[in-house]
């Protein structure tokens, strides 16, 4: 009877760890790729305020 405990209790415990390891590794997928997709339009961004500031260099520029 007591065998069937232990064998029981590593069994859930072992389930549960690769239940948990699962859960771990989508979340850390879906998070890498949603950093992924923030970054490119963080990179889109600061291309836009790059050329943005350019322009108003330029036109400072023309106003001298």
């Amino acid at each position: 009877m007591q065998g069937w405990i232990v064998a029981g209790a590593w069994t859930f415990a072992v389930l549960f760890a690769v239940v948990m390891l699962g859960f771990a590794g989508y979340e850390i997928s879906w998070k890498s790729r949603r950093l992924e997709a923030e970054r490119a339009r963080l990179e889109q961004l600061m291309a836009e305020l790059t050329r943005l500031g350019a322009e108003l260099q330029a036109s400072a520029d023309r106003l001298r």
